[in-house]
């Protein structure tokens, strides 16, 4: 069309007062570049709507609808930069630049246009990776301007408004049910402080809650900070029959560091000279979310590849399968193992808060899981005769035994009557109300434009008032006619609720204090590291080889489909992604590794 427009261009006989033909060809080439920016702007919104149908329907996990969302919005924002540059360039000889600051009532508005363009730059150069990961909060502050972008949008040209409202209606309305879902604090039931400084936190969820093992949770530590929502993996099993989902804090960057302070720094947990256990630092929880199926269960063999604090979504994996072999269901994997690359030996006390064989006793008959563990600083060793140099390999229940004997902390939970658990309206929630939910915004907000529409009152309005006009319906179609949906949702999904809270919350905590007991630890139990039955070995100031390695797991599962999940470290991510291709698609290997990323990285 923008090739028809310049032939017209072209053939059209110059008239008095006509602008050149150069002009008016990069007036339309800048009108067709504004145009052409309405695609990504509206699809961006989706792969952030974190509950949204279409990430259902599609199976996307929203850790990779993330990824789309950066794509999209890289383009949307260069498409408006190259729009904006041809506008600069023809404006002065179309239109007396005056006309840039005023703020036109009918047609295109061109001062808004403006603000947009550098909202949409602000958010686009603090979104870059090197940016992004030094200065995390300076990203995630200035992506709030997506706010100010959407309004001036609405300013600039509100006409468009009808070709995107669909995916941010699906946005704002995802947005609503978060509020809903996180508006309570939620009470933290246990804590664990590991050797590592890790810190396990527990907290009670609805028993028909459902979330799958590769599910991650949103937090917010309101004392920290009111605004930092930052993603943990989901460490617990849907399975496990403890009415409780667990995730894992390691103090690495500034807001993980404040967090884990915040909750066993003594000093502000001390009372009549007692430590007590910091349970008054209350958390919102957003989530879970995550993959829509347990795609890993159609493996028979799996591999997964961990570095550091990324072992967490496979401490779920593994006791999930553990527990669906424990109820005898079938075409389930049979032969796992993991793969774990830690810089500290500490690090390895991770694998140790799961004992297989407490959860399934014989667990060997039905699934073999072997640890290849990686200590890659080097380590101080004592006498053993194990040990002949710093770089020798273990067995790793004799290095659980010999070098693993440190003391964990462990605080229980406040009183049951005292607990608040997390909200039913989850980020996995059902999928019939989520569409029903969303049905209701769109038909709310179609019939009340359809009102203003009758009475002809939207045609006498300004630019300024039909923008402001359209964020008073996307709010009133979203609070309004979706609101109502989701507290219904809310309600019948507590009447479901298999049994009571008291109930629930009996069955899956150790006893908790009585207010009138009397403890000389401050309510501290301190227990010693319980040695796993884990069977592998510990390789000592090395990294993994991964092409010998990868070798030796194509021989061991030559003629198989084998799943490969990886969670850490992008080198890492990488390395064994390039081992996979290698292998699948050699002539000299008959084995077939299918790669997985499961990192969630912003």
């Amino acid at each position: 069309m923008s090739v028809d427009r310049s032939k017209t261009i072209d053939n059209a006989k110059p008239k008095k007062g006509d602008h050149s033909k150069g002009a008016q060809k990069l007036e339309n080439i800048g009108v067709y570049l504004g145009k052409a920016a309405l695609i990504p702007f509206a699809l961006l919104w989706i792969p952030v709507s974190r509950g949204s149908p279409f990430l259902r329907v599609t199976g996307v996990p929203f850790e990779r609808a993330v990824k789309y969302h950066t794509w999209l919005g890289l383009m949307c924002v260069w498409i408006i930069v190259a729009h904006g540059l041809v506008f600069f360039a023809y404006f002065p000889s179309i239109h007396h630049t005056s006309e840039l600051w005023r703020w036109q009532h009918k047609g295109i508005a061109f001062f808004p246009g403006i603000i947009a363009l550098a909202a949409g730059l602000v958010m686009l150069v603090t979104a870059l990776e090197k940016v992004r990961r030094n200065h995390f909060n300076l990203f995630f502050l200035t992506h709030h301007l997506y706010l100010v972008f959407l309004l001036f949008f609405l300013f600039h040209c509100v006409s468009q408004m009808v070709y995107v409202v669909t995916p941010i209606l699906l946005f704002f309305l995802d947005r609503f049910i978060r509020l809903v879902q996180s508006r309570k604090p939620v009470d933290i039931l246990s804590t664990k402080v590991l050797p590592s400084g890790a810190i396990e936190l527990n907290f009670a969820k609805p028993g028909n809650l459902e979330y799958n093992a590769l599910s991650f949770m949103y937090v917010l530590a309101p004392s920290i900070s009111k605004l930092e929502w930052h993603p943990f993996s989901v460490a617990s099993s849907p399975l496990d029959g403890t009415n409780q989902i667990c995730i894992y804090i390691k103090p690495l960057g500034t807001y993980t560091k404040d967090v884990h302070d915040a909750l066993i720094d003594t000093k502000h947990h001390k009372e009549a000279g007692k430590l007590k256990c910091p349970f008054g630092f209350k958390l919102q929880l957003e989530g879970p979310y995550g993959d829509e199926s347990n795609f890993y269960l159609k493996y028979n063999s799996l591999i997964l590849v961990a570095g550091g604090i990324g072992v967490t979504p496979f401490l779920a994996i593994l006791k999930d399968v553990l527990h669906r072999h424990k109820l005898r269901q079938e075409n389930l994997p049979t032969s796992i193992h993991l793969i774990f690359c830690v810089r500290n030996q500490k690090d390895l006390c991770l694998l140790d808060t799961i004992n297989p064989s407490e959860i399934l006793p014989n667990h060997e008959d039905l699934v073999q899981i072997r640890i290849h563990a990686f200590v890659t600083s080097k380590v101080d060793l004592i006498k053993d005769e194990e040990l002949s140099s710093s770089e020798a390999i273990v067995p790793y229940q004799h290095y659980n035994y010999t070098y693993m004997n440190e003391t964990s902390k462990q605080y229980t939970g406040p009183p049951l009557a005292a607990v608040r658990e997390m909200s039913i309206l989850a980020g996995a929630g059902d999928n019939k109300w989520v569409a029903a939910t969303f049905f209701a915004t769109m038909i709310g907000y179609i019939v009340i434009f359809g009102i203003i529409n009758v009475t002809g009152s939207y045609a006498k309005l300004t630019n300024y008032n039909r923008a402001l006009l359209y964020c008073v319906v996307l709010f009133l179609s979203v609070v309004g006619c979706g609101g109502p949906v989701l507290m219904l949702w809310a309600h019948f999904q507590r009447k479901q609720t298999p049994r009571s809270k008291a109930q629930v919350l009996a069955n899956s905590l150790p006893p908790s204090p009585d207010k009138h007991s009397k403890s000389s630890e401050g309510d501290i139990e301190l227990r010693a590291s319980e040695h796993t039955s884990w069977e592998g070995e510990v390789s000592l100031g090395k990294r993994p080889d991964w092409k010998v390695l990868f070798a030796d797991m194509a021989r061991q599962y030559e003629g198989k489909n084998v799943g490969v999940l990886v969670s850490g470290a992008s080198k890492m991510q990488e390395d064994v992604a390039t081992e996979c291709k290698n292998h699948t698609n050699s002539n000299n290997s008959n084995v077939a590794f299918h790669y997985h990323s499961v990192s969630f990285e912003l």
